[in-house]
């Protein structure tokens, strides 16, 4: 019994996981940007968005979709760029973690979707309801990852 009450506990834990997006200079950069369109999080329920794009060198690109202005959502109308690996997108400060939305994208397109905000950073993975931390710490945007290109895996990942 005492066995399973650990194990209950450690399953009820957000799973933090290092990232091969997220741990390179580019997809930092990316996740950043998107963000600060989004005034931070904190200009209003609004949201950007991003295709993650992994480059024929190993290098992530990194193609913001174009504001729709859309209350809590952000829509893109059209086919996903080829070598997509993930979809980068923002939530407003006050709703931080990933949507159910967030999570039937992730699985419908085959790719994780990350959900950024000012204070932390989550992944949703294809088939998974896990919620994976990335980070959760609001210096995440000052700072910069050591990783210059993706560890030279080819996968992919979604977002809302």
């Amino acid at each position: 019994m005492k066995h399973a009450i650990h194990l209950l506990f450690l399953f009820a834990l957000p799973l933090y996981a290092a990232d091969d997006i997220f741990d390179t200079v580019d997809g930092h950069a990316c996740f950043r940007e998107i963000l600060r369109k989004s005034g931070w999080g904190l200009a209003g329920p609004y949201e950007r968005a991003a295709f993650v794009i992994e480059q024929s060198d190993g290098s992530i690109a990194c193609a913001e979709w174009p504001s729709m202005h859309t209350y809590h959502a952000e829509e893109f109308r059209g086919d996903v760029p080829e070598h997509t690996i993930a979809i980068a997108h923002t939530h407003p400060a006050e709703y931080p973690l990933p949507s159910q939305h967030d999570y039937d994208e992730a699985t419908r397109l085959g790719i994780p979707v990350y959900t950024i905000t000012i204070r932390a950073v989550y992944k949703s993975m294809p088939g998974d309801r896990q919620r994976y931390v990335i980070t959760e710490k609001q210096s995440w945007i000052r700072e910069t990852p050591a990783t210059t290109f993706a560890s030279g895996r080819r996968g992919v990942s979604t977002s809302r």
